[in-house]
């Protein structure tokens, strides 16, 4: 694996154009348990962006330890992705636009309002994650 900066024209361009991709994220419980979760994501202004309900096991997790990892792959040959470590943060700021945006990215749009109005029917929270470290994922090449 190679360090990369997510902030190059190629790097931007995998997290935020062609197919949808899903996040993968990691956390560890207090005990040390490690869970993972498949969710939607946004990538702006250098962060990581997932909206979830307030009372989300990731929520509590994250509270109690902040350091997370992080995978957005592709699930075809040949395989693209970034393994991301960073720092968690739990914020409320933005949560409605940001909500909206990561729904405009994942459902058609005669289904945006329905599904955007039925996530914000419950609390929510943003976890927004700052990178650390980023690393190219490498696969074998295609002849």
């Amino acid at each position: 694996m190679v360090l990369v900066d997510l902030t190059t024209p190629k790097n931007l361009s995998f997290l935020t154009t062609g197919r949808t991709k899903l996040l993968r994220l990691a956390i560890a419980k207090k005990d040390g348990t490690p869970h993972v979760s498949s969710v939607w994501y946004l990538w702006k202004d250098g962060h990581f962006y997932i909206t979830t309900s307030e009372d989300r096991l990731k929520v509590k997790t994250i509270k109690e330890n902040p350091k997370v990892a992080l995978i957005v792959d592709t699930d075809v040959s040949p395989y693209k992705g970034v393994i991301v470590e960073g720092i968690a943060e739990l914020t409320k700021n933005d949560v409605e636009e940001i909500t909206r945006a990561i729904v405009k990215k994942y459902v058609p749009a005669k289904y945006v309002k329905k599904q955007y109005e039925d996530l914000m029917k419950y609390p929510r929270i943003l976890v927004k994650i700052k990178p650390a470290k980023s690393l190219d994922i490498m696969s074998f090449k295609v002849l």
